[in-house]
């Protein structure tokens, strides 16, 4: 996929109401979403915090809500994993271990904020 930037500004707002009807239509037949969202870098995850994901993943999830996706679905058929899987760290899989740990922790917080079993 292109870059938002070299797209046209109509093709570019045609791409958004086609992911957002996407995932509305997946999130209605039972699918789920992964969330991609804690780093395994090892510059990019000593950068990261708890609560500057827990703020990230929630400015995402008010968007979709203003694009007619719903809060309580969405988060009952969402998952949270590493963003990718870095093996290749000056630290061997130290930051990998810590990534996954990170997101346990930012799992817990998540269900305790909004509630999830």
């Amino acid at each position: 996929m292109l870059a938002a930037e070299q797209l046209p500004g109509a093709a570019l707002e045609l791409d958004k109401r086609t992911l957002r009807f996407s995932m509305k239509n997946s999130l209605d037949r039972g699918g789920a979403v992964v969330w991609g969202i804690v780093p395994t870098g090892f510059e990019a995850y000593a950068k990261e915090s708890l609560g500057f994901l827990v703020k990230k993943l929630e400015a995402i999830w008010q968007h979709l809500c203003r694009k007619d996706i719903d809060l309580q679905q969405l988060l009952s058929r969402s998952l949270l994993s590493p963003a990718t899987c870095c093996l290749v760290n000056p630290d061997g899989g130290q930051t990998v271990a810590g990534a996954f740990a990170m997101v346990n922790s930012l799992s817990r917080q998540l269900r305790e904020k909004y509630r999830l079993s």
